[in-house]
């Protein structure tokens, strides 16, 4: 079999359509090209055509990985499983692999580092949810173990503080110090932190809910003082506060500043 023809293709100059006694065989790219030194009027066998093509598809695995690199960091497991999603064969994936770790291309320790500065730098999440991305970008497991203690290393009493503050504010205005502080608890879990991160700085923090609950004190008064009065009126508010988290103590204390006296 004769090289006929080498001729550069319209969409992409780096690639070149190969013909083979008259008829098109293949596209090549410039790496496959120089490496099997093609000529015009070259004879070649078909096991060497056949190597040409499983060259060249080695060479498209990895041009593909490149440019799916190109845009961020990838993992291991990203990137076998972009080019499963692409039909690659398993035995060129594992070549790319080798060629993307000789060349730096995937670093999972450089990347399980920059992932946690983003997080860290523009993002309210916990170390938790970090440790879970590692995961499920498939991070070693000793790699994950730790950057995971050094990521709670930076949760700080002050961002600690500011975090918990800001989830009380939103919360103490409606219902009580006791629900706020737990709906703030459920709530920082649910962005990646455990208990261990939470509860130092909970302790510390005096929840006071007084604004919250005389504005639904006054609430619940005007409400029942149209269908009732006296003793049936205070069960009523007493009933109603207690039903929204409230305790009975506080509501005792904002009934006698009230002048609702217990009858």
């Amino acid at each position: 079999m004769k090289i006929t023809k080498i001729e550069v293709q319209k969409n992409n100059k780096d690639r070149f359509n190969l013909y083979i006694d008259g008829e098109f065989n293949m596209g090549i790219d410039s790496a496959t090209y120089v490496k099997f030194n093609l000529r015009k009027d070259d004879r070649l066998t078909e096991e060497q055509l056949q190597a040409i093509r499983e060259y060249d598809d080695y060479r498209r695995a990895i041009n593909s990985a490149v440019v799916y690199l190109s845009y961020k960091k990838r993992t291991e497991k990203e990137i076998r499983d972009y080019l499963k999603k692409n039909d690659i064969a398993e035995e060129v994936i594992q070549e790319v692999i080798h060629y993307c770790y000789d060349n730096r291309y995937i670093d999972h320790d450089d990347y399980a580092k920059s992932l946690m500065h983003t997080m860290v730098n523009t993002t309210d999440k916990g170390p938790d949810i970090y440790r879970q991305k590692l995961f499920e970008k498939g991070i070693e497991r000793p790699l994950i173990d730790h950057y995971y203690a050094l990521y709670t290393e930076e949760m700080t009493a002050e961002r600690m503080q500011k975090l918990i503050q800001k989830q009380l504010k939103r919360h103490q205005g409606r219902t009580s110090s006791h629900l706020a502080g737990q709906k703030t608890i459920q709530t920082l879990v649910q962005k990646g932190y455990n208990l261990n991160n939470i509860m130092p700085y909970m302790e510390e923090m005096s929840i006071q809910d007084t604004e919250a609950l005389q504005k639904e004190l006054e609430k619940q008064v005007n409400r029942w003082s149209k269908k009732a009065t006296g003793f049936e009126l205070r069960t009523k508010v007493v009933t109603a506060l207690m039903r929204k988290g409230f305790k009975y103590d506080e509501i005792n204390s904002a009934l006698k500043e009230s002048g609702m006296e217990d009858e």
